[in-house]
């Protein structure tokens, strides 16, 4: 690949997106595409180009900030005036004393939570002026983008100015104390750590201390991360709607074999990397003696059986010959048996005496939970055993 735009279209990017959008791409790529995860004969190539376009943007990226920050660039003007006003009696050296123990504990849980990626909880200490130009969303949408390629690692508040009064644009003037923290982060790009020196301002409002951001485009800063969040969305509720109508086995309402791989694939992730329990398991059910019209009743009636005894979180599929495919979210080994065995009673009540009686229901199943983790191949041995395959 010789020209640039072919490495902005191998990570999916648009031309002039930024280290975040460039990184986060290539790691979502990675999970897709990379030869341990992806078994395509294609993927260690394919693989070979997103490694490659990755580390030539990086680079691009990296020689336009440097260049961007030798830069001169006039100041911005402030939001705010401030005026210093140095306490001379001693009553009034207490009271800012009081107020900076007041005010330090506001902006350590502040960058606390920060550090935690609570960032909702990082929102509710914010001021009333910067809840103006930011909706909770976008400040979390903001946080996530930063943390994303520069995740804070700790922090240090080293103390401030004290006594410090604040002049807004709508006449209102608060009391204020400015501090000084150092803030470490990890630079996912570098490998390495690097700290820096920020100035943070606490003002005092309505009986509360409240952290004061006080960015003058804050709007301008947050109103992209409310497009970019709200296209996002849009686009997958729209993938999803397709990847289940593509996947979807009408006549009983199910998934066909196709949709359950996909549905299979996101859990398995999932329990990955988050943990949790997982339990799959096949209930095939013959018709025995029974022919003609009562086969498609007896399947249709164990179709409904199952989809109606199902919870939210369990995924149900057609795999065609009265096989069908159950994954259970959540469900531990010592109660899938006696579930299974009370589902397959119910397809039999269901079905009626007449069909029930003379069904032939089989059923195996499955079980992940702990450092135990589920792959498809385990869940192709117990397919095979009913000639099936995902």
């Amino acid at each position: 690949m010789s020209s640039l735009l072919e490495h902005y279209k191998v990570l999916g990017v648009s031309v002039g997106a930024g280290i975040a959008d460039v990184t986060s791409s290539y790691r979502r790529l990675c999970r897709i595409y990379h030869p341990d995860i992806n078994k395509d004969p294609d993927s260690e190539e394919l693989m070979k180009r997103i490694n490659i376009a990755y580390s030539v943007l990086r680079e691009k990226l990296r020689r336009e900030a440097i260049f961007r920050e030798r830069q001169s660039y006039p100041r911005q003007p402030r939001r705010y005036t401030s005026q210093d006003v140095r306490p001379q009696s001693a009553d009034a050296r207490k009271a800012s004393a009081e107020a900076e123990k007041e005010a330090t504990p506001v902006l350590h849980n502040y960058f606390k939570a920060i550090q935690e990626c609570d960032y909702s909880g990082a929102y509710n200490f914010l001021s009333s002026y910067d809840r103006r130009y930011i909706t909770r969303q976008s400040f979390i949408e903001w946080r996530k983008s930063v943390s994303r390629l520069y995740p804070m690692s700790e922090f240090q508040i080293t103390g401030g100015q004290p006594g410090v009064t604040v002049s807004f644009s709508d006449g209102k003037t608060h009391i204020a104390c400015k501090f000084r923290v150092i803030v470490t982060e990890e630079d996912v790009v570098d490998d390495r750590k690097q700290s820096g020196e920020i100035e943070k301002m606490v003002i005092y409002e309505n009986g509360l201390w409240r952290v004061f951001l006080g960015y003058k485009g804050v709007g301008e800063l947050t109103r992209g991360f409310d497009e970019r969040f709200e296209a996002r969305r849009k686009r997958d509720i729209t993938r999803r709607w397709e990847e289940y109508y593509t996947g979807l086995y009408p006549e009983y309402d199910m998934l066909n074999i196709a949709g359950m791989r996909k549905s299979v694939s996101r859990e398995i992730y999932r329990q990955k990397r988050f943990g949790g329990t997982m339990t799959f398991a096949v209930i095939s059910v013959k018709a025995g003696s029974i022919k003609g019209a009562g086969q498609d009743e007896l399947l249709h009636s164990a179709a409904r059986t199952i989809v109606g005894e199902l919870r939210e979180t369990d995924i149900a599929a057609y795999a065609g010959d009265g096989v069908f495919v159950i994954l259970f979210v959540e469900l531990r080994k010592k109660n899938a048996g006696g579930i299974l065995a009370r589902l397959v009673e119910t397809i039999r009540r269901n079905a009626g005496p007449q069909l029930g009686v003379r069904a032939e229901i089989e059923y195996e199943y499955q079980s992940w939970a702990g450092s135990s983790f589920a792959d498809m191949d385990s869940m192709n041995k117990v397919l095979k055993k009913f000639r099936k395959k995902m």
